[in-house]
């Protein structure tokens, strides 16, 4: 088993007419610290 860092992303289709516009991002590991990841994550945010 190797640990990676990828980072991947794909275009799919255009949002349906009221349809929720959102997107998931997936961390894979063992004991990892949700609420770090989820503030770190948010202070990335654009205003």
């Amino acid at each position: 088993q190797g640990v990676h860092m990828i980072i991947e992303g794909d275009h799919q289709r255009a949002w349906r007419d009221g349809e929720k516009h959102e997107s998931r991002l997936v961390f894979i590991g063992r004991e990892l610290d949700a609420e770090r990841l989820r503030k770190s994550f948010e202070a990335c945010q654009a205003a």
